[in-house]
């Protein structure tokens, strides 16, 4: 990459969004900021009224560097190491997926419904394969009374959702656990009122047309689902009267067109079950609840 020299702040935003524009990037102009709001601290008032101060030349090589690793696919957050969720900042690296929008839609109604389940008294729950900790951390933050429970296979994961927890306060309330799926908590003799999960959800021969940023930097370990994208929905739901204490809630995100066959799965449960449905702001049907209960709710 070769640049001549940078005299300005809004000459190297200029020249940053022109070369990921050249270079196919969908959000060129997003993301030429972010990269260099980041690289200069400014959150984007001070950013957008800076536009005229120095540019640091000194910051150029590492600046350049992050244009290519952007060129080249990778994503920005894993370029910045941070991602925010739920109004929190989050690390995230390679080894987890970078948190969506769509998630909190997941955080917010596992609140409404437990609040409305629990009547206010304390709860349990557990975030199943917790990647970056973003549910587990959240939900510890938003409700400081519940006891939360996060559990992942990967333990470079693990290690990134600690982190998490440490950098929003929450370390102390979160109980880590390696393993697949429930079986920690199944293991451990451990019950919740709660289970949560964004679990892999990409149907197998689907991987391949994935946009590259998704398809070659995030793990593929949490975008998997097997065959049909449903693998670990079946697994997680296997293990739930095994852990969940009655009456209870469990919910999910999914994919599209996947929402009812989710809800079949949980109706098919030995227990009493009542499931609704939460479509996301696109119209996707994106979360699925399963009220569960001896006699209902």
């Amino acid at each position: 990459m070769e640049t001549k020299p940078l005299k300005t702040v809004g000459e190297a935003y200029r020249w940053a969004f022109s070369f990921l524009q050249k270079r196919g990037c969908d959000q060129a102009l997003f993301e030429a900021e972010l990269l260099l709001r980041h690289l200069l601290g400014r959150d984007r008032t001070r950013f957008f009224a800076g536009m005229e101060d120095p540019f640091p030349e000194d910051r150029l090589p590492t600046f350049r560097k992050w244009l290519n690793r952007r060129a080249a696919g990778e994503p920005v957050q894993y370029i910045l190491r941070e991602q925010e969720f739920y109004g929190r900042p989050f690390k995230v690296t390679p080894a987890v997926l970078i948190p969506r929008p769509e998630t909190e839609i997941l955080a917010e109604n596992v609140m409404r419904e437990a609040d409305r389940i629990g009547g206010g008294r304390p709860l349990s729950v557990c975030d199943v394969g917790t990647g970056s900790g973003a549910l587990a951390v959240t939900l510890a933050a938003e409700r400081p009374r519940w006891v939360v429970f996060a559990t992942d296979i990967s333990s470079a994961a693990l290690a990134v959702a600690r982190e998490n927890a440490r950098r929003n306060g929450v370390e102390e309330r979160i109980r880590f656990l390696r393993g697949k799926w429930l079986e920690p908590l199944r293991q451990g003799g451990d019950r919740v009122d709660v289970v949560v999960s964004n679990p892999p959800y990409i149907p197998s021969k689907e991987i391949a047309a994935l946009k590259r940023e998704v398809r070659d930097f995030e793990p593929r370990l949490a975008l998997d689902g097997g065959e049909d994208g449903l693998d670990a929905y079946r697994r997680i739901i296997e293990q739930i009267p095994d852990v969940l204490r009655l009456p209870g809630l469990v919910a999910f995100e999914v994919g599209m067109g996947q929402s009812r066959h989710v809800a079949g799965m949980l109706e098919s449960m030995p227990l009493s079950v009542s499931v609704s449905i939460v479509p996301d702001l696109a119209g996707i049907e994106r979360v699925v609840l399963g009220r569960i209960g001896p006699r209902g709710l």
